[in-house]
């Protein structure tokens, strides 16, 4: 040992009472009990990791409450606001006026006054046909429309089918009217008038159809429409089917009958 040296080798300071020589004795025993032991590197990069996770893990439950909160909130919306004004055709046409009830409030339109609501798939997006070009609607029929008139035609029947032909020009059908033809189960409505249509509905047998609408590029001043009566009618007991057209506003613009 230094005599400069305040301290011995092990760290005890050399100087001392018997609790400095104590202190010597049991630090000499931990050195020798240790012996050729090695502490392990450091885990820093786990640590970091830990770290990261922890961090990671205080911003998730800090941003999910709000964002919850916010999804409660948009859900809400509908409420605060009521239920609007749905300018879709998808109520089938613009609904009854209501009266005042008792208390002040609209009274309940009865079951009867109430319009339809189509079944089925969304709404069909127009489909445009170029002048003279065949389009094939499915199950064996197809339409092709002119400037002057709308053919059809069922090319499973016989032969392959005769084309049906109606003028739009004609002045038979008035202008701001719909017509009705039926070839089997394909109906076919066909519209005459100012507008744009957009969209057409029809009822047959209880049920209300989206139908599709076809029509030319531009401003023919007319458009026609299909869908499938998969039930056969009765002419003696059913109504003939109804047919309702309207423009992108939702506004109707020919009815049938």
């Amino acid at each position: 040992m230094n005599a400069s040296d305040p301290a011995g080798r092990d760290g005890v300071p050399a100087a001392g009472g018997a609790e400095d020589q104590a202190a010597r004795s049991l630090r000499r025993a931990l050195h020798g009990a240790a012996g050729p032991l090695v502490p392990p590197p450091y885990p820093a990069a786990r640590v970091r990791r830990m770290g990261r996770r922890r961090v990671r893990n205080r911003r998730v439950a800090a941003v999910v409450p709000a964002a919850v909160a916010a999804v409660l909130m948009v859900a809400a919306v509908p409420q605060w606001l009521g239920s609007g004004t749905d300018r879709s055709p998808a109520a089938a046409g613009p609904a009854p006026s209501a009266t005042p009830g008792p208390g002040g409030g609209p009274t309940p339109l009865p079951e009867a006054a109430r319009p339809p609501r189509p079944s089925g798939s969304p709404w069909p997006a127009v489909r445009t046909a170029a002048a003279g070009e065949p389009v094939d609607v499915g199950r064996g029929h197809r339409m092709t429309l002119a400037g002057s008139e709308v053919c059809h035609r069922d090319t499973g029947g016989p032969g392959g089918g005769v084309d049906s032909c109606k003028s739009v020009t004609d002045g038979n059908q008035p202008t701001g009217t719909v017509s009705l033809q039926q070839f089997g189960e394909l109906v076919r409505p066909l519209y005459i008038g100012p507008g744009r249509p957009a969209r057409m509905t029809v009822e047959t047998g209880g049920v209300v159809h989206r139908a599709q609408l076809l029509t030319l590029a531009g401003d023919p001043g007319y458009a026609v429409g299909y869908t499938w009566a998969d039930q056969p009618r009765d002419p003696s007991n059913e109504p003939p089917p109804s047919v309702k057209v309207y423009d992108t506003d939702g506004e109707v613009l020919a009815e049938f009958p």
